[in-house]
């Protein structure tokens, strides 16, 4: 019996282990690129423009700055949360706020549809991320600051907490 017992349990982590391998491979950053343009223009596009540059003073750039190609998870907790003014992007300030995203645009309250945008982001406007965000990424970013009452504020922002062993 206790053999039984034992030969399932390996067959069971196995089986755990090949289905998280296989999610892993899954993920085809290409096609989160394809994805993300066609929500970038549904969401992001009036403020930061078809450029990806924004709107000077008021909307910030996407092309080529810290926060779109620096940590993957900051950015992540940008869009779940939203920016308080100001904000101070190459050199200019950005006195408009950013909502939390999924509250204006219901479609990224999709963990999927919100990695594909990032990708498409942090791909584009001249911009290049090879390893890309996974909508697991994006869940468990989502549930770290779950509990998080306000927007982020700059001085937060360049000291974002290190990810969680």
């Amino acid at each position: 019996m206790k053999t039984i017992f034992t030969a399932l349990a390996s067959l069971t982590v196995l089986t755990v282990l090949t289905a998280l391998a296989k999610s892993e491979e899954a993920f085809d950053l290409k096609a989160s690129i394809e994805r993300g343009k066609a929500v970038y223009m549904q969401t992001c596009i009036a403020c930061h423009q078809p450029t990806g540059l924004g709107i000077p003073g008021a909307f910030p750039p996407l092309a080529g700055t810290e926060y779109t190609q620096g940590d993957s998870r900051r950015m992540i907790a940008m869009t779940l949360k939203g920016v308080n003014p100001p904000l101070k992007v190459k050199d200019m300030l950005y006195a408009v706020p950013m909502p939390p995203l999924p509250t204006q645009f219901p479609i990224l309250k999709d963990d999927n549809k919100l990695a594909d945008v990032i990708n498409y982001v942090r791909n584009s406007f001249g911009n290049k991320d090879e390893k890309g965000v996974t909508p697991a990424m994006i869940s468990d970013v989502r549930k770290e600051f779950e509990n998080r009452p306000a927007p982020w504020t700059e001085p937060e922002l360049q000291k974002f907490p290190e990810a969680k062993k």
